[in-house]
């Protein structure tokens, strides 16, 4: 008998703009709301692995000069992401870690994070997850920049460009573009030789 093992689907890219609006309407007097509101925040603006951002301590943050200093915990890279003011303005300089949760005096977890995005997105047949953020946020600076895969690189902090596009899914993107371009070369020729024969 063999051993089939089930692979996990992808975290999808989701649509920013309905995680920014969903963000907008929470109350941050909430501890759980601030804590998934800096989450956020931090994921949209900064790209960083989930990983990276829950273990991010308030003493990683400079808050005059607005980044914080980084050591990925996956590739042990250094990096200091600009951290906007209107996040800022958010996180309690007293605590130890960026993302607290005060009735259990613990740092947050990734699967609360991960069941609050699932609910936003919930009755869409997108696969969701923290991961989903990561992705969006590397596709748009992807796009606004002309399809600069290096400048995707970069963001990301990948080693190569290949991984970047694997990441993205841009390498299925330009095989389906590229089937697109050869079927319609042949049907434009079908139609051709169709008005030919008239």
């Amino acid at each position: 008998m063999r051993d089939y093992k089930i692979t996990p689907k992808a975290s999808e890219k989701i649509d920013l703009d309905v995680l920014r609006d969903h963000c907008a309407e929470l109350d941050l007097s909430n501890n759980d709301n601030l804590n998934f509101w800096l989450y956020c925040q931090i994921a949209m603006t900064t790209g960083l692995r989930s990983v990276d951002i829950l273990n991010m301590k308030v003493s990683d943050i400079s808050f005059q000069r607005r980044f914080a200093r980084i050591t990925e915990k996956k590739t042990g890279k250094k990096v200091t992401p600009k951290i906007s003011p209107f996040i800022l303005g958010e996180i309690d300089m007293d605590r130890e870690f960026v993302i607290w949760n005060e009735k259990y005096t613990t740092k947050v977890s990734l699967m609360t994070i991960n069941r609050r995005l699932k609910k936003i997105f919930e009755g869409t047949d997108i696969n969701v997850s923290s991961h989903s953020i990561r992705k969006s946020a590397a596709t748009r600076i992807y796009k606004a920049h002309n399809n600069d895969i290096i400048r995707a690189m970069e963001f990301l902090n990948h080693g190569s460009p290949v991984t970047t596009k694997n990441y993205l899914g841009i390498t299925k993107e330009e095989k389906d573009s590229s089937y697109d371009i050869l079927q319609n070369d042949s049907l434009l020729h079908r139609q051709k030789r169709g008005s030919m024969l008239d």
